[in-house]
C-alpha cells in the first residue's frame, strides 16, 4: 500500500507506478497501532537491526520510512502538523536526550547505528537516561543496532514493542525484512542470545520495502560524515583511527563520489602525514563478524499479526 500521497506525488521514484511511497500493508497496520495510543501517556521503542551482521542491508532506509508513515499517521488522527526531517535523526546516543526535548510530543526519533566500539555500552546508559527522564515526553523511539542479542535484556524483552530484522536474500538482494512483535521478540532474545541463532523463532510475519531515504539523502550523507570526523578528534585508539581513517575514504570517494586523494584527508582531515594515511589504508583490519546459523527459518504466518 501507499503512505504520504501528496508529498510523493508521480515521478517522485523511478518505476513508480502511483501517487506515495510503498509500504508493507500489516506492518502499516502496526505503526497505526503505535500512532492511535501515542497520545495516551505512552513512550514507544522499538529496535532494528541486521542478523546477518551486514553494513548496507538497508537498515537506515527501512527504519526512515516507518518513522515517515508513523509520523503521517499521527497527523491523521490526532490533527497535529509533525514533521519528519533530519532534526528526527541522530547519531549518538548520548544526543538522544537533548533531540527528545527540542522535539514536539508524540514525534518519531531515529538512532542511527554509530560507528564506535562502545555504541553499545553508550546506548544502555542512555535509553536508561531517557526512560528516567524523558518518558513523559510521549515520543516513539527507533534505535538501530548492528546485534539485537547485545542489547540489555530489559530494552530487548520489556521496553521495545517491536523488533525489525533488515536482510539480504537471494544474491545479497536489498529491501526484505523480518518482524517480531513483543512475544515473538522476547522469545527470540531468551531462546537464541546463547547460540546467536535467529532462526529459534519463526517472525510474524516477513515483508519488503523499497529504496531510499525518508529524509533527504545529500543530507543525510553530509551529516553521517561529519559525524565520523567529529569522533576522529575524540580520544579514540591508534587502531580505531586507522579504520575511521578507511571509512571515511571511502564513503568520499565511493559513496558520495568525490575524488579526494589519500594525501588530502591525512593532511587536511586527520591532521597526519600522507604516509600514515596510506599505512592506515593498507594495513586497517577490520573486526571479525560474528559466525552465525542463517538457516531457513523466518516465513510468513499465515495471517496478519499485530502488535
Amino acid at each position: 500500500m501507499k503512505y504520504c500521497i501528496d508529498k510523493y506525488p508521480m515521478g517522485s521514484f523511478r518505476k513508480q507506478k502511483s501517487p506515495g511511497r510503498y509500504i508493507d500493508e500489516i506492518k502499516y497496520e502496526n505503526l497505526k497501532i503505535l500512532a492511535k495510543h501515542i497520545i495516551e501517556d505512552n513512550t514507544f521503542l522499538a529496535v532494528y537491526y541486521s542478523s546477518t551482521y551486514e553494513v548496507g542491508a538497508g537498515k537506515t532506509t527501512s527504519a526512515s520510512q516507518d518513522a515517515e508513515c508513523y509520523t503521517e499517521l499521527v497527523n491523521q488522527m490526532h490533527g497535529t502538523n509533525l514533521t519528519f526531517t533530519m532534526k528526527n535523526l541522530v547519531f549518538k546516543p548520548q544526543d538522544l536526550i537533548k533531540r527528545a526535548h527540542e522535539l514536539p510530543k508524540y514525534s518519531c526519533i531515529l538512532l542511527d547505528e554509530w560507528e564506535d566500539a562502545h555504541y553499545l555500552s553508550e546506548l544502555g546508559k542512555a535509553l536508561r537516561q531517557f526512560f528516567r527522564k524523558c518518558r513523559q515526553l510521549n515520543l516513539f523511539i527507533i534505535v538501530i543496532i548492528p546485534n539485537f542479542f547485545q542489547l540489555p535484556p530489559s530494552y530487548a524483552m520489556s521496553r521495545s514493542v517491536y523488533a525489525v530484522d533488515i536482510r539480504y536474500e537471494g544474491e545479497f538482494e536489498r529491501g526484505y525484512f523480518r518482524f517480531y512483535n513483543f512475544e515473538r521478540k522476547r522469545e527470540l532474545y531468551l531462546k537464541g542470545k546463547k547460540t546467536q541463532n535467529y532462526n529459534v523463532v519463526m517472525c510474524n510475519f516477513s515483508g519488503r520495502f523499497t529504496a531510499g531515504y525518508a529524509v533527504d539523502e545529500k543530507e543525510y550523507r553530509e551529516a553521517k560524515l561529519l559525524d565520523m570526523l567529529q569522533q576522529e578528534k575524540e580520544p579514540i585508539g591508534k587502531d580505531f583511527k586507522a579504520i575511521l581513517f578507511r571509512r571515511v575514504y571511502e564513503y568520499i570517494n565511493k559513496e558520495l563520489k568525490i575524488k579526494v586523494s589519500v594525501k588530502e584527508i591525512a593532511e587536511i582531515i586527520f591532521e597526519v602525514t600522507e604516509k600514515t594515511g596510506f599505512v592506515w589504508l593498507k594495513d586497517t583490519k577490520e573486526p571479525q563478524k560474528e559466525e552465525i546459523s542463517l538457516g531457513n527459518g523466518g516465513f510468513p504466518l499465515p495471517k496478519p499479526t499485530t502488535i
